[in-house]
């Protein structure tokens, strides 16, 4: 293909893809799929939606409502994605921005480094000590204060969060953070935004302490089962996208991350870089399997990193460099160039004389017609 080729290397394989833009070709664009054209009646009963104090109610009839509407909508040729649930492309941004958090994490950490007071990777989960009395949306404003306080005071640089519904009905939240804070601490912020609430309240009539372990902190190191995470990137991208059957829809927004995360991308090689060679040497070691190959896209599925980490040297340590530089750990590489120092005795070089070129004198009109023959003959003057 007469197109630039780029390859874009993430946990799980490569994508191959390449610049349309140089081709001469007519793109038919799908307008549907915008934003702007998927705003249904649906979107203006959520946004006027005032909680009653039963709110699960509220739920179970904005669900019926939003059942009801997918089904006249797929007669009109438009499929709605479930209420409560991610969309293709939340899910693929947000996998995005878990595996690059663990990635610049795990990489810009020293290998003797104290995880105490550098970064380091922790799974976060936030619950209600009783049963929910207020909207998602109201809790969700505490959990906004509660990461604002997180990244003031201590540092906190690259979050993800995800909101799910438990059993009982109630809301929790999963984050993935970049800083190590001991777990007293995470308690005692997030109950103080519970307290604005009155939740503390309602827990200490029925325990007699406004102390309830709210938050679970851990590393990424074991599952809930105590079984050692072998690919901590593959586990959080599996929590965090998960989706489960029997629970209530969580209303409005279902994810978020920082500003800082949402920066951070694979590293990409493009065709007449030094290492394009490399990938295309892996492509083509069938180490990686193809599973999707279109006209301008395809991806190899695999453990690409383990291969390239084994087999590729070079090509790893500018992966690892490459989050280094997105983390601020390094320096970008400049070009080193000497200063130019003119000596002091300097004389210039005197410029080259043009030797004179000698001009023939013209031959005379007998030379001619010695040689060529009557020139009258050629100027068409013969009579």
């Amino acid at each position: 293909m007469n197109a630039p080729c780029t390859f874009s290397i993430k946990n799980g394989g490569i994508s191959q893809y390449f610049d349309v833009s140089y081709l001469d070709i007519v793109r038919n664009g799908d307008t549907s799929v915008l934003k702007q054209n998927q705003k249904t009646p649906f979107n203006q009963i959520i946004k006027k939606y005032e909680p009653t104090p039963n709110f699960l109610n509220d739920v179970n009839r904005i669900k019926f409502k939003h059942d009801l509407h997918r089904q006249i909508m797929s007669k009109r040729g438009k499929n709605l994605k479930e209420l409560g649930t991610l969309s293709n492309n939340q899910k693929k941004s947000c996998k995005k921005v878990c595996e690059n958090i663990i990635n610049t994490v795990i990489f810009s950490r020293e290998r003797n480094s104290d995880y105490k007071t550098g970064q380091y990777v922790v799974f976060v989960t936030l619950t209600l000590p009783s049963k929910q009395q207020h909207s998602d949306k109201q809790i969700k404003r505490l959990q906004t204060r509660y990461i604002e306080n997180l990244q003031k005071t201590y540092g906190v640089k690259y979050y993800v969060w995800k909101a799910e519904a438990q059993k009982n009905g109630n809301i929790h939240f999963h984050l993935l953070l970049d800083k190590w804070i001991h777990h007293t601490v995470h308690r005692k912020l997030w109950n103080k935004q519970l307290d604005k609430l009155g939740y503390l309240d309602s827990f200490q009539s029925k325990h007699g302490h406004r102390n309830p372990n709210t938050t679970d902190v851990k590393s990424l190191k074991k599952d809930d089962k105590g079984r050692k995470i072998k690919n901590p990137t593959s586990y959080i991208v599996k929590y965090m996208t998960k989706f489960e059957f029997g629970k209530r829809p969580i209303l409005g927004k279902l994810w978020g991350c920082s500003d800082e995360a949402k920066q951070l991308d694979y590293p990409k090689y493009q065709e007449g870089q030094p290492l394009f060679d490399h990938v295309v040497h892996l492509i083509n070691s069938k180490k990686l399997k193809q599973v999707l190959k279109e006209d301008f896209f395809s991806f190899f599925s695999g453990r690409s990193y383990e291969v390239i980490s084994t087999k590729y040297k070079k090509l790893w340590s500018d992966i690892k460099d490459f989050y280094k530089l997105q983390n601020g750990n390094i320096e970008p590489r400049t070009i080193s160039q000497k200063e130019f120092i003119r000596l002091k005795n300097y004389i210039p070089e005197q410029t080259p004389t043009i030797p004179k070129i000698e001009i023939l004198q013209q031959p005379t009109f007998e030379q001619v017609k010695l040689n060529y023959g009557n020139p009258a003959f050629w100027t068409n003057n013969l009579k």
